[in-house]
């Protein structure tokens, strides 16, 4: 991928988790039932385990571009379309979509 996610994209804190989800409906009621689920215990190290939990979704929120890559990524996958793609395990190893080990490095 040719985005990266910023960690700087978004602060560290409930409100700008939550205006940063607000690009996914889905995470952010997730997140906050998350919160209120730690709220209602008055826990302080819960609700500091939701915002490091959400955090770095927010911050793929928050990154421009970096959503819209991923998104048209699984959408091309979905339809079957992996033509150029490359994957990359753990170490770094390049990978076609059947699993056959690529040399990154070479041109198309």
């Amino acid at each position: 991928m040719a985005h990266e996610v910023d960690p700087n994209s978004c602060e560290r804190t409930p409100e700008a988790i939550r205006a940063a989800l607000q690009r996914r409906p889905d995470w952010l009621r997730a997140f906050e039932q998350d919160w209120l689920s730690a709220a209602a215990d008055f826990d302080r190290s819960a609700l500091d385990a939701v915002t490091d939990k959400w955090f770095p979704f927010a911050c793929a929120c928050a990154t421009p571009g970096y959503l819209d890559e991923v998104e048209q990524a699984v959408k091309r996958m979905t339809e079957g379309d992996t033509e150029g793609m490359v994957f990359r395990d753990t170490d770094g190893n390049a990978y076609d979509a059947d699993n056959r080990p690529i040399d990154a490095s070479r041109p198309g």
